[in-house]
C-alpha cells in the first residue's frame, strides 16, 4: 500500500505549482486580473493542501490493523476533506473570457483530482489496495491534466500579459 500511495502522491505532487497574477494590460480586463488573482490564491492552497495530504497519506503505518491504523484513518480522511475542498473551491471558479481555453481545462482537471482523492478516501478507509491502485491511476490522469492546464493558463496570461 505505502508503494502505491507514494506514486499517487508523487503525482499530485508534482502538479501543484505557484503561479503569479497578470499585470494590469490594455488587454487585460478587470475579470481577467479578477480571475488570475483567485486562480494564484487558490492554486497556492492546493500546493500546500496537497503537501499536507501527501504527509499524511504517505504516513501509513506498517500494520493495517490496530489503533495506529485507526488513527491513521482518522488524519487521512481529515486531510483528504481540506484537500477535497480546495479542489472544490478550484473547480468552482468561473473563468473570465481571456481564460476561455485554459479555465475550463482547470475545471476537467479538479473534476479528475476530486474523483481519485475522493476515492483514495474511501480506499484507505476500507484498507482496499486494489481501490487504491485505481484511483492512483485516475491520480495520475489528474495530474496530466493538471499539467495541461498549467501550459494553458501560462499561454493565455503571456497573451493578456501582451
Amino acid at each position: 500500500m505505502k508503494a502505491i500511495n507514494k506514486i499517487i502522491i508523487s503525482a499530485i505532487l508534482s502538479g501543484a505549482l505557484i503561479f503569479s497574477n497578470i499585470s494590469a494590460n490594455a488587454a487585460a480586463t478587470q475579470a481577467d486580473v479578477d480571475y488570475s488573482t483567485q486562480v494564484s490564491q487558490t492554486v497556492q492552497t492546493f500546493s500546500t493542501d496537497a503537501a499536507d495530504w501527501a504527509a499524511v497519506v504517505g504516513s501509513a503505518p506498517t500494520l493495517a490493523a490496530g489503533s495506529k491504523f485507526k488513527e491513521y484513518k482518522v488524519k487521512a480522511s481529515k486531510s483528504s476533506d481540506k484537500f477535497l475542498a480546495t479542489i472544490k473551491k478550484l473547480k468552482s471558479l468561473k473563468a473570465s473570457p481571456g481564460f476561455s481555453k485554459s479555465g475550463p481545462m482547470l475545471v476537467s482537471a479538479m473534476g479528475l483530482y476530486e474523483k481519485a482523492i475522493t476515492a483514495l478516501k474511501a480506499a484507505i478507509n476500507k484498507n482496499d489496495a486494489k481501490a487504491i491502485g485505481k484511483a492512483g491511476q485516475v491520480a495520475v490522469k489528474a495530474n496530466s491534466a493538471f499539467l495541461a492546464w498549467q501550459k494553458s493558463y501560462s499561454t493565455d496570461v503571456a497573451a493578456l500579459n501582451g
